[in-house]
């Protein structure tokens, strides 16, 4: 993983934790909510708020992957969330895929595709 791929947000304990997260998400926003909330739990957090970064990083360094099933157009979560599942398919790495569709065929879509959960914007 390069340093120009992601951000790194570490809690005060974080050298004794072994979960690192990792947030795709284009709004900054976003990110910075989930760096807040496993911060404060001590836990890793990386943020990558383009695709195109996304070549660049490691996945087997995180424990769990957030996803915006949103980001760069409509197929470009759901696409992260296979190509995750495909490299690693013994399941060590969660992936939870979020959206603001909260349609039945957008979440089961979601699911086929490998996320092990769901979530819908706003939180």
């Amino acid at each position: 993983m390069s340093e120009s791929s992601v951000n790194t947000v570490r809690g005060t304990g974080a050298e004794k934790c072994p979960l690192h997260v990792l947030v795709i998400d284009e709004d900054s926003s976003i990110c910075d909510m989930f760096s807040d909330i496993f911060a404060t739990e001590n836990y890793v957090v990386d943020r990558c708020t383009s695709a195109d970064r996304l070549y660049s990083i490691d996945f087997s360094d995180y424990n769990l992957v957030f996803v915006d099933l949103g980001i760069e157009g409509n197929d470009g979560g759901f696409s992260i969330v296979e190509q995750i599942k495909q490299i690693y398919p013994d399941n060590r790495i969660a992936v939870i895929a979020y959206s603001v569709r909260m349609s039945p065929d957008t979440i089961i879509r979601a699911l086929y595709s490998g996320a092990d959960d769901y979530l819908i914007k706003p939180f």
